[in-house]
Parts: structure tokens; sequence; C-alpha cells
């Protein structure tokens, strides 16, 4: 192979190597946080064992008596300490939250991933059985909103939030990267919460806002 050649088989594949390399930095954007901020008032710093040996950080807060327990999911490139304004909002409704975090993200232990952040939610879920034995509902934003789905399959929730969802992180892929036929196998967490959503029996609230700029924003980063 000629030196021109190799050098225009370079340029070529370089793109799609960056690509599959970097996702994870796309995809899970964690913040990093030098300090926590506080809490939200009445709520508890806490850890939470997975299966697979990994430590997630969340802030719970006990429900009213007889009232339903809300698990939050945030976004990609959020953290649970940052999610002040849902905290209050569903507290003042007498809902006990427990504002979850992923692995990888500020407080926690391990990397994120597809699979990770299905485990933590479950064991989130499964922490909150053994505070309380209401009813447990999900509140997922964006990214959060595929990890609430796929909880809501294999866990039993009384009620799911879905804020900005999308219907797959492949889908989101293909959009903004036309120029990459091959998105699918390149993509090594797609998120396809497509599958799964309609054998939800749940109850269902999803919030869509028809001004979103993040959807104009050609960047997996900002899911």
């Amino acid at each position: 192979m000629s030196n021109l050649a190799f050098g225009l088989l370079v340029v070529a594949t370089l793109p799609f190597v960056l690509l599959y390399v970097l996702q994870d930095r796309m995809i899970f954007p964690a913040p990093n946080l030098e300090r926590m901020p506080d809490p939200p008032a009445g709520f508890s710093e806490v850890t939470i064992e997975t299966p697979d040996g990994e430590t997630p950080f969340g802030l719970f807060r006990p429900p009213c008596s007889g009232r339903p327990t809300i698990i939050v999911f945030h976004g990609n490139g959020d953290a649970a300490a940052f999610q002040h304004a849902k905290a209050d909002a569903l507290t003042r409704s007498g809902f006990g939250v427990l504002l979850a975090e992923y692995r990888g993200y500020p407080g926690s232990t391990g990397s994120p991933s597809e699979a990770g952040l299905y485990i933590d939610a479950t064991a989130a879920y499964d922490f909150v059985r053994t505070r309380t034995p209401g009813p447990v509902g999900a509140y997922g934003h964006s990214l959060g909103a595929a990890v609430a789905i796929h909880l809501a399959s294999v866990r039993d929730l009384y009620a799911l939030v879905l804020e900005s969802p999308f219907d797959s992180l492949l889908a989101v892929a293909r959009r903004h990267y036309p120029w990459v036929p091959a998105i699918g196998k390149l993509l090594k967490h797609p998120f396809r919460s497509d599958q799964v959503i309609s054998d939800i029996t749940a109850p269902i609230l999803i919030l869509h806002g028809a001004d979103d700029p993040t959807a104009a924003i050609p960047s997996l980063s900002l899911l």
C-alpha cells in the first residue's frame, strides 16, 4: 500500500475510531465536583450497594405516613446532588424521595455503562424497599428516563414519569451522526427503551417541550 493510500485510509477511519473510543465520555459526562453541595433539607446521604460490588451515592428522605417514594434519575451531564428543585417539589407533596446517583458519578464508585446504570437503578429500588413499605415510583429525565423505563420493566412501580425521554440512544445517534452508516455497530450503549416500554404496566406520564434546544445540538453529551 502506498503512503498516499495509507494516509487516505487513516483519514477515512479516524472519525469512526474516535467516535467509538470517546463515546463513553460523550454519553456519560459526569460532573467533576471538588466538594459535594449540601443536601436538600431533610435528606440524608446514603450509600447503596450493588450486586456487582459498586457503591452508588444517593440522597434519601423517607415519605410521610402512607405516601409513596419516588426515585429520581437525572440526565447524563447532571448529578443527584443538583436535584434540589425536584426534591423540594416532591417532598412538599409528602412523597419520600431518593435522588439516585450512577456509578462513576459524584460520590459513587465504578465507571458508568448502560448495563451498570441498570444495575444501579434496581439496587436503588431495592434500597428503598428496605426503608419503606409503601409504593415506589420513578422520575427520569432524559438519559435518566431510559434508566427509569428499564427499572419499570424489571420492578413493580406504581407510576413512571418521563421528562424529555428518547425512544433509544441509537435513534438519537443516527439522527446526530447520519454520516456514520454503521453507528449501530459502533454504539456500545444503545439504551433501547423502545423495545421494553410497551411491556410496562405502570401508569406513564411523559413530559416533553415543543422547543427543546438540546435536540437541535449534534452532541450526545447534552442528552
